[in-house]
């Protein structure tokens, strides 16, 4: 009888760790994440990190991994490091047609995107620790495209376009900076950055002529854009008046080039050419 009764103990004990392990490992899941969630809404980020990543090394099939993916980011987020914070995002809406912080997660990352295009660093190579020293602006442009790719009809990809045209405007893009602004003036007439779109391609044209290099398309493409402002919003009378100054502006330096080009030809005795300008 005590044989039975011995073997039937060490059955008990071999056999009920594997049936409680799955129990716990879910119990374990849940407080961790209790504890990231706890530490979230104390904005007590570096909590937020560890447990988060806790859940994710060591659950990554629980249902919590989810939540925890943007957690990081927007403890990242709070950290300032833009970088790590863009890609635990970016693996949040990875997969997933309608996450639950969608839209959070976007307006994060137009965030990001804003801090890289007025200047905030990245890492080298992508490393996690180290010096920020990295020019960030191309995973700007790359965020940007991201948030007007994925909800084209909203606010924020309107935002985003013209924060993309302003970016590629910095950057000498003329081309690529004025079919930015054109989108918004076609698709999204009413909005009033359609109306400083006109604003900005204006600027451009301004800022390809010199008293040195003068392009007379450049001039009729200037002169069309300050009238089809005038026709699209004639009540706009502010905004008209700012968009003329700089056509104003442009045929100043178109006048003051021909002028010196005039007074060259003049002074090398070639009065038909110094007649002609």
């Amino acid at each position: 009888m005590k044989v039975v009764k011995y073997i039937f103990v060490c059955f008990f004990m071999l056999t009920t760790p594997l049936i409680a392990a799955p129990a716990q490992q879910i119990a374990s899941a849940h407080e961790y994440y209790s504890l990231a969630n706890k530490a979230f809404d104390k904005y007590e980020w570096i909590d937020v990190i560890k447990y988060s990543k806790i859940i994710i090394q060591k659950y990554p099939t629980s249902s919590f991994t989810k939540d925890a993916l943007f957690y990081l980011g927007v403890a990242y987020f709070n950290l300032k490091d833009y970088e790590i914070a863009n890609k635990y995002f970016t693996r949040y809406l990875k997969g997933d047609f309608n996450p639950k912080y969608f839209e959070e997660s976007m307006h994060y990352k137009f965030s990001i995107a804003h801090f890289f295009k007025k200047g905030a660093k990245k890492r080298m190579f992508g490393w996690k620790k180290g010096p920020k020293i990295l020019n960030a602006e191309e995973d700007s442009l790359a965020i940007f495209d991201e948030i007007i790719a994925s909800m084209p009809t909203h606010d924020l990809a309107i935002q985003s376009l013209f924060a993309k045209g302003e970016l590629l405007f910095e950057d000498d893009e003329f081309k690529d900076s004025i079919s930015a602004f054109e989108q918004i003036i076609d698709r999204f007439e009413t909005h009033e950055l359609a109306i400083d779109s006109f604003i900005q391609i204006q600027k451009i044209y301004l800022k390809q002529t010199t008293y040195k290099k003068q392009d007379p398309n450049i001039l009729e493409l200037a002169e069309l854009n300050f009238e089809k402002f005038k026709e699209t919003y004639p009540f706009e009378i502010e905004k008209s008046k700012a968009i003329e100054d700089l056509l104003i502006e442009m045929r100043e330096k178109y006048a003051i080039g021909y002028l010196e080009i005039a007074q060259f030809y003049e002074k090398t005795s070639k009065k038909g050419a110094a007649m002609i300008y």
